[in-house]
């Protein structure tokens, strides 16, 4: 019988021909007789994966469990954990997404336990981890269940955030009451607990449940949320109606890491929210086409995707510049109007109108992207500033600025490459009061690889009240996993808000901090069409807000284009062999030629000294 553990290691004893499953699990504790359990346990760890020479060694993929996703976790949860993860009884499936979910199900008398863990591990140093142990007993009326969960991500920083939660529930005929308590940590080690209690009342397919929930933290605040929702089967339709109201404070943290527009952004950031009341009602129906595929995974996407990673790397080599322009063009400026009573070049004050825009189509590794603006507004501007610096020249800029301006945009973008549409529209109109502050300072320019870069710090401190409206629209269509989704949404929103902005850079190197307060209120609306995981999905919501906030963020920035054009001006620099400033297959034949005379040179070098040297000897 083989045996793997969460950390990779496997233990093999001889087995009996074709053996029985049952027969399997019955024979661990006669094994365990024949050597003694200590002995067995302290054999070296090897890699679950290494079944060189052992066929039988690859019949259970591993379970993963990094240390650094167990570390929120007490000693109880993170021992029951690891055991079961290295434990061979369970059975073991690997998901589309490449993780692995352990199960079993034992019975004893009136009780049912049942536990599974759904691990995985990235390239790199990300990891994921699930865990429930359910335990179910049958009583006069009805049944009593426990369930224990415990979920924790790391990404390739090992940032780490997790959660545990206590569900227990009591079935009494047609009714489930739940009371549930949940601490999530997030990777500063910040705990937000949260005491709920859910009443199901169901009547065959059909249910109604009421839930009210606290959720605090140690810094003082605290959020109440109350729910009602009805669930409605018709064959196999099921509608879904949900009311929300939501109230009081709360702190989130987060941590980013995305590559968007040929920018890799690496950030963390911390918002505060206090919310006086926050109204929704939602309205979902799906019908079922055919069965769910889904399975245990983190997600439903298809691991081994050889076009996705292909788009993946696809995705770098057009940031770094790997595409062709079809077409691209920008509004002719003397369609924005502006008068100007000021004299000084360097200041304005008067009004402007008229419209902007610009669109861009790109083929390329990247796929197919394009890009569409306009922007019409019309306003009051006073706006004054210190010399522009020279292009490559050290220096210093400072600037204020007020507005009182009435804008209308449209932006719409598309992307279409080998995993997909992801398609988007936005429309905007409002009104905006603002005032604000700025300054520059930066070196001068020096070359490296061919590019002009220099070290620059920039700030932006401004005040604005801002009145709304909004409508946007949406359409994803996903080859992994198969899905078509269209949604919109249309808003109203009034905020007065302050925030700064600190900005540092060194080439393609940023570091990027901001702070923000604000007070508002929002109303919008939603609509969802689809379909996803077999299903046709319609749905929509209604919500409204009140409430103030503050936040701040960090993030790092590293600009993946301008070291693309680095380099490939490097690359051209040492292998553009014929001078031409270009690479190209006369450079691989004027390498090989120069290799061959370089060779041949250093032959005769090798056969005339050895000659010089042996007649020296002779002493001739």
């Amino acid at each position: 019988m083989a045996r793997i553990d969460g950390g990779g290691s496997r233990q093999v004893q001889a087995r009996k021909p074709e053996p029985k499953p049952e027969v399997q699990a019955k024979s661990a504790p006669a094994s365990e007789k024949s050597a003694p359990k200590a002995k067995a346990e302290s054999k070296p760890q090897r890699d679950g994966f290494d079944s060189k020479g052992n066929p039988q060694a690859a019949e259970k993929p591993k379970s993963h469990v990094a240390e650094r996703n167990t570390k929120a976790f007490n000693s109880g949860a993170r021992n029951e954990i690891n055991r079961f993860a290295q434990s061979s009884k369970p059975a073991a499936t690997t998901n589309k997404d490449g993780s692995v979910t352990r199960s079993k199900t034992t019975e004893k008398g009136k009780n049912t336990r049942t536990q599974e863990l759904t691990t995985d591990k990235g390239k790199l140093r990300e990891a994921q981890l699930k865990y429930t142990n359910t335990s179910t007993t049958k009583v006069k009326g009805g049944t009593n269940e426990v369930k224990n969960s415990h979920t924790s991500q790391s990404d390739m920083f090992g940032r780490t955030t997790s959660s545990k939660q206590r569900e227990a529930t009591e079935t009494r005929g047609n009714t489930a009451t739940t009371k549930s308590r949940t601490e999530a940590t997030d990777r500063w080690g910040n705990v937000k607990t949260t005491k709920g209690e859910t009443t199901k009342v169901s009547d065959g397919d059909n249910s109604k449940s009421t839930s009210s929930s606290v959720t605090t933290d140690g810094k003082g605040n605290r959020a109440v949320s109350n729910e009602t929702k009805t669930v409605t089967k018709d064959g196999n339709t099921t509608t879904t109606k949900t009311t929300k109201n939501s109230s009081g404070s709360e702190t989130t943290h987060s941590s980013t890491a995305k590559y968007e527009n040929g920018t890799y952004t690496l950030g963390e950031s911390k918002d505060w929210k206090n919310q006086k009341f926050n109204t929704e009602k939602s309205f979902s129906k799906e019908k079922e086409l055919k069965p769910s595929s889904e399975d245990k995974g983190f997600t439903q996407k298809q691991k081994t995707d050889k076009l996705g990673n292909a788009q993946t790397a696809g995705n770098l080599l057009g940031a770094a510049g790997v595409k062709k322009t079809i077409t691209k063009g920008e509004v002719d400026k003397s369609k924005m109007h502006e008068n100007n009573s000021s004299t000084d070049p360097n200041t304005f004050v008067g009004n402007r109108y008229g419209y902007s825009g610009k669109h861009e189509v790109t083929i390329g590794a990247d796929g197919v992207n394009a890009s569409f603006n306009r922007e019409a507004k019309a306003g009051l501007y006073a706006e004054t500033k210190t010399p522009d610096i020279k292009k490559g020249e050290a220096g210093y800029q400072v600037g204020a600025n007020a507005k009182l301006e009435a804008a209308a945009s449209v932006d719409a973008k598309g992307k279409l490459d080998l995993n997909g549409l992801d398609a988007s529209v936005n429309a905007k109109v409002g009104v905006t009061a603002e005032a604000s502050v700025n300054g520059k300072a930066q070196t001068k320019s020096v070359k490296v690889a061919g590019v002009d870069v220099n070290a620059s710090v920039e700030g932006t401190a401004k005040v604005s009240a801002s009145a709304t409206a909004e409508a946007s629209g949406k359409v994803k269509v996903t080859r992994n996993p198969p899905t078509a989704i269209a949604e919109g949404t249309v808003g109203a929103s009034a905020v007065v808000k302050a925030e700064a902005e600190v900005k540092a850079s060194a080439g393609p190197f940023a570091v990027k901090a901001t702070g923000y307060a604000s007070a508002g209120a929002e109303a919008k609306a939603t609509g969802t069409i689809g379909y996803e995981d077999g299903k046709i999905k319609l749905g929509g919501s209604l919500g409204a807000a009140l409430g103030v906030g503050a936040g701040g963020s960090v993030n790092v920035e590293v600009d993946v284009k301008q070291i693309g054009e680095m380099a490939k001006n490097t690359a051209v620099k040492v292998a553009d062999a014929n001078g031409d400033g270009k690479l190209g297959l006369d450079d691989a034949k004027a390498v090989a030629n120069n290799v061959k005379d370089a060779a041949v040179n250093t032959a005769k070098n090798v056969v005339d000294n050895t000659k010089k040297t042996v007649m020296g000897w002779l002493g001739w």
